[in-house]
C-alpha cells in the first residue's frame, strides 16, 4: 500500500556556527490518493514529529515511545493547518521545533519514526485516529548531503474493546465534563469481574469494587493483566476478590490526575457524581464507602491519594505507591514556594529529573531542563502530553490564549511562575491540603491511607512523601491527636529501603493485596 514520504533532505552547503539551518534543507511530507479515505476520517490539523532514535540508546521501544528517560533522543516537529492529498508540508526553517538541535547537527546510525499527531481527544502519540509510520534505519551526516524518507503510516486504531465474561469496558458520555469544556467528553473504564460474580451459586451476589488508576501514559488497557491475575486460581488467596475498575486518566493534556481543573474539567467530581454511580446501578456493586477501594502508582497514586483524600466519606480507603509530588516544597528537587528556578540550583548546577542508583551512588541521566525541552520539541504551545505539560493542565488556569495552561516556568530560562504556585497550585498541594482539614483528615490518614515509596525513587518522589510524614508528625504532635482506638491503629506512610520507583511498584503490589483483602475482611466484605 502507498503511504505519504515524511522527506529529511539535508543539503549542507556549508557548515554554520551553532547549528543554523543550511540552505536548501527541506523535510517535507507528501500525502498520496491511497490515504484520502484515513485524512478524511480525522482531524486535518495537527502536529508532524519525527522521534529519532541512536542505535546506541540503551532504552527499549521505537522512537516514537520518547522520551526516554534514561537515555534523551533528538525530537523535532512543526505544527500543521491542514494535511490532504497532494499536500507538501516544509519541516525545516521557522516554526520547526527541535530537541537538541536540528537534524543537521546529528551524527550516526538512527531509527527514524515519523508522526501525525492530530487528536483532540487524548494527548498520546499512540491516540486512535494519529498516524504512526514505521521505525526506519537511516545514517545522518553532518558533513554530507543526506536525504531520509519516512513513511507515514496508515491511522492507529481504536483499542478492541469487546466486552467478555472477564471485562466489560465503559464508554459513557460526561453531561459535567462536557458542559464544563464545551466539547463533548466521555468517561472510559474497564470492569474486570472476579470469577465468582458470574457464578449463580456463590455466596456474595454484590460486590466491593477496587478503582485502579494507572501511572503516567497508562491506560485502561492495563485491565486485561489484572483479570488474567484475576482469574487464576491461585489469586483467591493473594489478590481482592472484588469487582476491578481500571479508569482510564488520559484526557487531552495527558493525565488529568482525576482532580478538578479549569483546563481539564471537573474530573473526580465526574468520577464521584456520574461514572462511580452509573457503575452501582449497572453492576452488581455494593454502595457503601468501606466497599469502595482506590489504588494507583506514580501518577496514579497521587490520583488514588486526593480523590480520597477530597472525598474522605466516599471511599474507604486509599493504598497508593510512588506518588507523584504531594508536597510542593520538594517538587521533585524544586522548592516551588521559594526557588526561583526550575532549571538550576542555587549555584547554577542543573537540577534532576531522573535519576539511576548505581551501587551507593546515583547517576543523573536526564534534567529538567532536558525533560522541559523535549516536550517543547513534541508541541511548544503546551500539549504536549508529557508529564509537565500534564501537571499544568492539572494546575494551572489558562494562559493568555485561553486555549493553553499558563506556564509553570519560562520554558527558556527556567524561571518560575511563583504568583501562579501560590494562588494556582498550592491548592493541590496534599501536605497543605492535610493541614488546612486536619481535624477531619487525621482519623482517615490513620485507618484509611497507605502510602509507599522507595528511598531511591527515580524521580526523587520519596522528598515530598518525607516532607509529608512530617507535616502530619507534627501536627500530631502540636494537637494532641491520638488514635481513637475503634480501628488498629498504623503507619500512613511508609519509606522503602533501597527501592526504585519501579521496585516499590512490585513491593506495594504485593502488600496493598494482602491489606486489601484484610480491609473487605474487615468490613464483612471478603470471602
Amino acid at each position: 500500500m502507498l503511504m505519504p514520504r515524511f522527506a529529511l533532505r539535508r543539503c549542507l552547503a556549508a557548515w554554520l556556527v551553532a547549528c543554523a539551518v543550511h540552505a536548501g534543507d527541506r523535510v517535507v511530507v507528501r500525502v498520496p490518493d491511497p490515504l484520502s479515505e484515513a485524512l478524511a476520517n480525522g482531524p486535518s490539523a495537527g502536529r508532524i514529529i519525527v522521534f529519532l532514535k541512536s542505535t546506541r540508546c540503551r532504552e527499549e521501544g521505537e522512537p516514537a515511545d520518547a522520551p526516554f528517560f534514561s537515555d534523551p533522543q533528538p525530537i523535532c516537529s512543526r505544527a500543521v493547518a491542514g494535511v490532504r492529498v497532494g499536500s507538501e508540508i516544509e519541516m525545516t526553517g521557522d516554526g520547526v521545533s527541535a530537541w537538541p538541535g536540528p537534524v543537521d547537527s546529528l551524527d550516526g546510525p538512527f531509527l527514524a519514526q515519523a508522526v501525525f499527531k492530530r487528536s483532540r481527544d487524548e494527548a498520546g502519540v499512540r491516540a486512535a485516529g494519529n498516524m504512526i509510520g514505521p521505525p526506519v534505519e537511516v545514517m545522518l551526516r553532518r558533513d554530507a548531503d543526506d536525504a531520509v524518507e519516512l513513511d507515514l503510516g496508515a491511522a492507529v486504531p481504536a483499542p478492541e474493546t469487546t466486552n467478555t465474561q472477564q471485562i466489560a469496558w465503559i464508554d459513557e458520555p460526561s453531561p459535567m465534563l462536557t458542559r464544563a469544556l464545551g466539547r463533548v467528553v466521555r468517561h472510559r473504564a474497564a470492569v474486570v469481574f472476579p470469577p465468582g460474580y458470574h457464578d449463580v451459586n456463590h455466596a456474595r451476589r454484590v460486590w466491593p469494587t477496587v478503582y485502579v488508576i494507572p501511572g503516567f501514559g497508562g491506560r485502561m488497557g492495563a485491565a486485561r493483566e489484572i483479570a488474567r491475575l484475576l482469574w487464576t486460581p491461585e489469586s483467591e488467596r493473594t489478590i481482592p476478590q472484588a469487582v476491578h475498575v481500571v479508569l482510564d486518566p488520559e484526557g487531552a493534556f495527558g493525565h488529568h490526575g482525576f482532580a478538578d481543573s479549569i483546563m481539564n474539567g471537573p474530573r473526580g467530581a465526574a468520577l464521584v457524581r456520574e461514572l462511580i454511580p452509573l457503575l452501582e446501578e449497572r453492576y452488581r456493586l455494593v454502595r457503601t464507602p468501606e466497599a469502595r477501594l482506590l489504588t494507583g502508582h506514580s501518577s496514579g497514586g497521587w490520583s488514588s491519594l486526593w480523590l480520597q483524600l477530597t472525598n474522605p466519606d466516599f471511599f474507604g480507603g486509599c493504598w497508593s505507591s510512588a506518588p507523584d509530588p504531594v508536597d510542593f516544597s520538594a517538587f521533585q528537587l524544586n522548592d516551588l514556594y521559594r526557588d526561583e528556578n526550575l532549571f538550576t540550583n542555587a549555584d547554577g548546577s542543573e537540577r534532576g529529573s531522573f535519576r539511576r542508583p548505581v551501587g551507593p551512588m546515583e547517576k543523573v541521566l536526564m534534567t529538567v531542563r532536558e525533560e522541559i525541552a523535549m516536550e517543547r520539541a513534541i508541541d511548544p504551545s503546551g500539549a504536549s502530553g508529557q508529564q509537565w505539560d500534564a501537571w499544568q493542565a492539572m494546575f494551572s488556569p489558562p494562559d493568555a490564549t485561553g486555549s493553553m495552561p499558563r506556564r509553570l516556568a519560562d520554558p527558556q530560562t527556567g524561571a518560575i511562575d511563583r504568583v501562579l504556585v501560590r494562588d494556582f497550585w498550592s491548592p493541590y498541594d496534599i501536605s497543605r491540603v492535610v493541614e488546612k482539614r486536619w481535624s477531619k483528615l487525621d482519623p482517615l490518614l490513620r485507618t484509611k491511607v497507605r502510602v509507599l515509596v522507595g528511598d531511591r525513587d527515580n524521580f526523587y518522589l520519596e522528598r515530598a512523601v518525607r516532607k509529608l510524614a512530617a507535616k502530619i508528625e507534627t501536627l500530631r504532635a502540636a494537637t494532641g491527636a491520638k488514635a481513637d482506638g475503634a480501628q488498629p491503629d498504623r503507619p500512613c506512610i511508609e519509606i522503602l529501603p533501597g527501592a526504585t520507583h519501579d521496585t516499590a511498584a512490585v513491593i506495594s503490589r504485593g502488600r496493598f493485596a494482602l491489606e486489601m483483602r484484610a480491609h473487605l475482611k474487615r468490613h464483612g466484605l471478603g470471602d
